[in-house]
C-alpha cells in the first residue's frame, strides 16, 4: 500500500512537536494506509527562502508530499492575519494542486482548552 506522505512547513525546529498530533489526526480521520511525515527544515538551508509563498514552493520542491500542513506562529500578528497570509500564499502557489481551507485548531490566549472551528477561522 502506498503511504500518505505529509510535510509540515513550520517556523522553526521546535515545531517538530506537532508531527505526532498531525499523524494522530490523520489516523483518527480515517487514513488507513501507512503515514510518512516530516518537517521541512528550510531554516537549515544555506539560503533559506524569505516569504511564505517562497517557503511553500521550496518545501514542495524539497519534500514532495500528498499533504502539506502550514503552521505559522501568531505572536506578532493576529490569527486572522496569519490565516489570510496562508490563504493568499497557497492561492498563488496552488496552480498544480488542490488547496483547501481546513479547520484550524486554536488555543485561545488565556484559555485552558482547544476550540475547533470548521469555517477556517
Amino acid at each position: 500500500m502506498t503511504p500518505l506522505r505529509f510535510t509540515l512547513l513550520a517556523d522553526g525546529p521546535s515545531d517538530r512537536i506537532l508531527l505526532r498530533p498531525l499523524r494522530w489526526l490523520l489516523i483518527n480521520n480515517g487514513v488507513a494506509r501507512p503515514i510518512e511525515g516530516g518537517l521541512a527544515g528550510l531554516w537549515r538551508l544555506p539560503e533559506p527562502p524569505g516569504g511564505l509563498e517562497d517557503r511553500i514552493q521550496r518545501a514542495l520542491d524539497l519534500h514532495p508530499c500528498d499533504l502539506l500542513f502550514i503552521h505559522r506562529d501568531a505572536e506578532r500578528h493576529s490569527r486572522e492575519s496569519r490565516a489570510a497570509e496562508i490563504r493568499e500564499a497557497t492561492r498563488r502557489v496552488s496552480s498544480g494542486f488542490d488547496a483547501v481551507n481546513p479547520p484550524v485548531v486554536n488555543r485561545p490566549r488565556g484559555g485552558s482548552g482547544y476550540e475547533r472551528r470548521g469555517d477556517g477561522r
